[in-house]
C-alpha cells in the first residue's frame, strides 16, 4: 500500500517535514542512509567534559526563528559566544573587536543587483574601498572562504550581497550554541516519527510518474530493502549527493532523470570544511603561565581566533562555558587537500598550528592534548561536503532547485533555501516545513480533482 510520502534523507530538514505531514494526519516514511538520524548534526559526548562535542553544525546563527523555536519547545537552554575575537598579527595576540565592523566595510559594496554576475573573487581583485581598506578586504576574503566554505573564484557576488554576511544587523551577527547539544533539536523533531524512521536505508533508484513514486534502498552491507510506494517524495538529501555521479557510493538514480534541476544543480557547490575538536588538559590561554607569557589575562574570554595559518586559520573555544576545549578550522578550497590526509596527520596539522599560533612549543602542546574527534564530511558518501553555496550566476539556483516537479517530488535541505539562511540549520528547518506544506496542497489538489471526477 502507498504512503502518503516518502522522504529521503532523516537530516533537519527531512526530519522537520516529516513532523509536519504526520501533525496533519498524513502516513509518512523516512529513509536515511546512516544508522543515525541528523545528517551533518553529528554530536559525540565525552564523559571527561562537561559541553558535547559538535562534529558537524554547531552555532546558531543570528535570530535563526526555526532553530529559537524549537529551543524553546523542547525546553533546551542555549547561549549567545559572548567572548572576544583576537587576531594574530605577526607574533602577537591583539584584540579584534571591531571584526563585523571592519567585515561590513567591504561586504556592504558587494552589489546584489549586479549584471552580468562575477565572483568574489573578482570584486576582490578590484580593490573596493581602495589602500585603506587592504587588511579588511583580507578579512573578508578569509571569511568567504571559512564561513562560506568557499573558493572565492567561484561563488556569487550577487548571492553573498543577498545574505552572505550580517551586514549592520546587531541581531544576526549573534552566534550562538544549544548547551546540551545540536542533537537535541534532532530529537525533538524526531519524537513523533517512532519507526516511520528507517535507519541504513540507503536510497539507490527514485522512479516516479505523476502523483507516484517508487523508493528502492539497500542495507549498508548491500542487502536489498523493502521497495517504498508513494504518493509523493520529499527529497532531502545534501546537494554533493545530488551531484554525485551514477554508480558512485551514496548517488541516487531517478527516472526519469532531474532535467529541470540540473541547471541549478550545477550552479550550486558544496563547500569543504576540515574540523578538528582538540579535548586539552587544562585552559591554557587562561592559566597564569601563558598570561606571563603574553603579558595579559584577557584571553580568559577568548571566543574565536583569527590567524593566518596555511593550516587551521581559525579556532574557537567553549566559551562562556569554561572547557579545556579548543576547535580548529579550515573552511574552502584548502580544506579538500587535508581531507585527504589521514586522521593523525590531520591532528598533528592541528597541533603544530596551535604552537605557531600561541608561540607555545609543538612539545607541549602535544602533551596538552588528551583527545581529538573529527569527522570527513569530504569523503562522507552521504554528504559530500559541508554546506552549499552559490556559483556565479547562481543567485537564483536555490529557488530554482526547490521548485516541485509535476507535484510529485518535492525539495528541501539547506540548500534550497536561498539568501542569509543557505548553508544553516534554521534554514534546513524552514525548508523541510516549506515542503511539507506543498505535499499537503498537493494532495488535496489530487483528492478534490479526484473527488470531482468520480462526480462526474
Amino acid at each position: 500500500m502507498a504512503v502518503d510520502c516518502v522522504i529521503i534523507g532523516a537530516g533537519a530538514a527531512g526530519l522537520a517535514a516529516a513532523r509536519e505531514l504526520i501533525a496533519n494526519g498524513l502516513d509518512v516514511v523516512v529513509l536515511e542512509a546512516r544508522e543515525r538520524i541528523g545528517g551533518r548534526i553529528f554530536t559525540h559526548r565525552d564523559r571527561g567534559i562537561p559541553v558535547p562535542i559538535e562534529l558537524g553544525a554547531e552555532f546558531i546563527h543570528g535570530a535563526a526563528p526555526q532553530t529559537a523555536e524549537i529551543v524553546r519547545a523542547a525546553a533546551l537552554a542555549s547561549c549567545d559566544i559572548s567572548g572576544r575575537r583576537w587576531q594574530v598579527i605577526g607574533e602577537s595576540l591583539r584584540p579584534a573587536d571591531d571584526f563585523w565592523e571592519r567585515l561590513d566595510s567591504v561586504m556592504r559594496r558587494l552589489d546584489p543587483d549586479r549584471t552580468p554576475d562575477r565572483s568574489f573573487g573578482d570584486f576582490i581583485k578590484r580593490k573596493p574601498g581602495g589602500r585603506r581598506l587592504a587588511a579588511n578586504r583580507r578579512l573578508a576574503l578569509q571569511f568567504v572562504e571559512g564561513f562560506q566554505a568557499a573558493e572565492p573564484a567561484r561563488i556569487s557576488e550577487r548571492a553573498l550581497a543577498a545574505g552572505g554576511s550580517p551586514r549592520g544587523d546587531v541581531r544576526e551577527r549573534r552566534i550562538g550554541r544549544v548547551l546540551d547539544g545540536y542533537d537535541r533539536v534532532i530529537e525533538w523533531l524526531a519524537q513523533p516519527l517512532g519507526d516511520r524512521v528507517r535507519l541504513s536505508a540507503i536510497a539507490t533508484r527514485v522512479r516516479w510518474a505523476p502523483g507516484n513514486v517508487v523508493v528502492e534502498a539497500r542495507h549498508a552491507d548491500g542487502r536489498t530493502r523493502p521497495t517504498v510506494e508513494a504518493r509523493s517524495a520529499i527529497v532531502t538529501v545534501p546537494l554533493g549527493v545530488l551531484q554525485a555521479d551514477a554508480g558512485e557510493s551514496g548517488a541516487i538514480e531517478f527516472e526519469p532523470e532531474l532535467r529541470g534541476k540540473r541547471a541549478a544543480i550545477d550552479l550550486l557547490a558544496m563547500g569543504a570544511v576540515v574540523r578538528v575538536v582538540l579535548r586539552l588538559s587544562e585552559r591554557f590561554w587562561a592559566s597564569d603561565w601563558y598570561a606571563k607569557q603574553v603579558g595579559t589575562r584577557s584571553l580568559d574570554t577568548l571566543s574565536f581566533l583569527h590567524t593566518g595559518d596555511e593550516h587551521f586559520p581559525i579556532w574557537w573555544t567553549s566559551y562562556p562555558v569554561r572547557a579545556p576545549i579548543l576547535v580548529g578550522w579550515h573552511g574552502g578550497p584548502g580544506a579538500t587537500a587535508i581531507a585527504q590526509l589521514a586522521s593523525e596527520q590531520i591532528e598533528d596539522l592541528a597541533i603544530v598550528s596551535l604552537s605557531r599560533q600561541f608561540s607555545i612549543p609543538p612539545r607541549k602542546i602535544r602533551g596538552l592534548v588528551e583527545a581529538a574527534w573529527m569527522h570527513d564530511w569530504v569523503h562522507d558518501p552521504f554528504s559530500r561536503g559541508a554546506y552549499s553555496h552559490q556559483r556565479v550566476g547562481g543567485s537564483d539556483a536555490p529557488a530554482q532547485l526547490a521548485k516541485p516537479l509535476r507535484g510529485t517530488l518535492f525539495f528541501a535541505g539547506e540548500a534550497t533555501e536561498a539568501g542569509e539562511a543557505t548553508g544553516t540549520v534554521h534554514g534546513a528547518i524552514a525548508t523541510g516545513r516549506r515542503a511539507a506544506e506543498e505535499v499537503q496542497r498537493s494532495l488535496m489538489t489530487r483528492s478534490s480533482a479526484a473527488r470531482r471526477g468520480a462526480a462526474d
